[in-house]
């Protein structure tokens, strides 16, 4: 009896590694050969090479022809995610990943935040990345709830967030960026700036808030007010808060939210900043990163300019600077 061999010409079956792995994440982030092969700056025809082989791993064909375009198949769509984050746990067994030079990198920093904080923070952020690593990329969205962006970060779909919810699960690291103390905004005339803002007309009065942050619990504001005892009418809600002063000026509605937003949109529109009518913690902003990025090189660099950002707000602030 004859045992019958592989034919010496047959391609043995590639193994999943890291370096498939990391064509894989390219490919599903870009949903297209030649693309994922700048991103990784490797010939289309080794990505190529390297599609078939995950193709054949896989047993799915991941990207598919639709017209004149590339789409994920279903099962490249759900292995997205999974993906994002082996890499980013393989991240974890290197002292911080490659090296990292700001002035050549083409590094993508994704940053999740409220706008509560004012304009000129995020220009001082990017003017200070922008001069010191000309070629990166700053990717600044909209958070949601503090459960999608814990999500987000486990994902990797963001790189970092600046929340003000204390609590945190333990797989993520924070560091307090500032405080900012409440302050009310109400147009100028407003009935409410005659005089010292008592609780009770704060309580009488319509409210323009942000939108829930969580489900059933309301916004930030929502959560210290029921520190307080109290609640109020909140007439409307938008996550559009650059919508704010309009509404305000030309309504008897009343903003509450830190000082910081509140003088910049002060000295934008007609408005007036008053104190709020009871002792409340102020908003805590917290930068707030997965562990599994904590060491890498790039992300902890813009996770110190970031830093020096908001110290630069603070300093700013205590010398009644705008």
């Amino acid at each position: 009896m004859t045992t019958e061999r592989p034919s010496s010409n047959a391609e043995p079956v590639r193994r999943l590694d890291e370096s498939l792995i990391r064509s894989l994440n390219a490919l599903l982030v870009d949903a297209s050969v030649s693309r994922a092969a700048a991103r990784l700056g490797i010939a289309q025809s080794a990505l190529s090479r390297h599609l078939k082989a995950l193709r054949e791993i896989i047993g799915d064909e991941l990207l598919v022809r639709v017209g004149n375009r590339m789409v994920l198949t279903e099962r490249g769509e759900a292995l997205a995610a999974p993906v994002r984050r082996i890499l980013g746990d393989l991240s974890l067994l290197t002292a911080g990943g490659p090296e990292f030079s700001p002035t050549t990198s083409r590094q993508k920093f994704r940053l999740a935040a409220y706008d509560f904080l004012p304009k000129r923070f995020y220009a001082e952020l990017i003017r200070r990345v922008s001069l010191a690593s000309p070629e990166s990329e700053i990717t600044v969205r909209g958070l949601g709830d503090r459960f999608d962006h814990y999500r987000q970060l486990a994902d990797g779909e963001i790189d970092m967030a600046i929340s003000v919810w204390p609590e945190l699960p333990p797989h993520l690291r924070a560091t307090h960026l500032l405080s900012d103390e409440f302050v009310c905004v109400v147009r100028k005339g407003h009935p409410l700036a005659k005089g010292t803002l008592s609780l009770d007309a704060y309580l009488r009065a319509g409210h323009l808030s942000s939108l829930e942050h969580v489900a059933g619990q309301g916004s930030v504001m929502d959560a210290l007010l029921s520190t307080l005892g109290v609640s109020v009418h909140t007439a409307v809600r938008t996550q559009f808060l650059s919508l704010a002063p309009a509404i305000l000026a030309s309504t008897d509605l009343v903003f509450s939210t830190g000082r910081l937003l509140a003088e910049q949109m002060a000295a934008e529109s007609p408005l007036r900043v008053l104190p709020f009518p009871a002792a409340i913690k102020p908003l805590r902003y917290h930068l707030v990163w997965h562990e599994r990025t904590h060491k890498h090189r790039a992300l902890a660099w813009f996770r110190a300019e970031l830093i020096e950002a908001a110290r630069g707000l603070k300093r700013r602030q205590a010398s009644g600077g705008s």
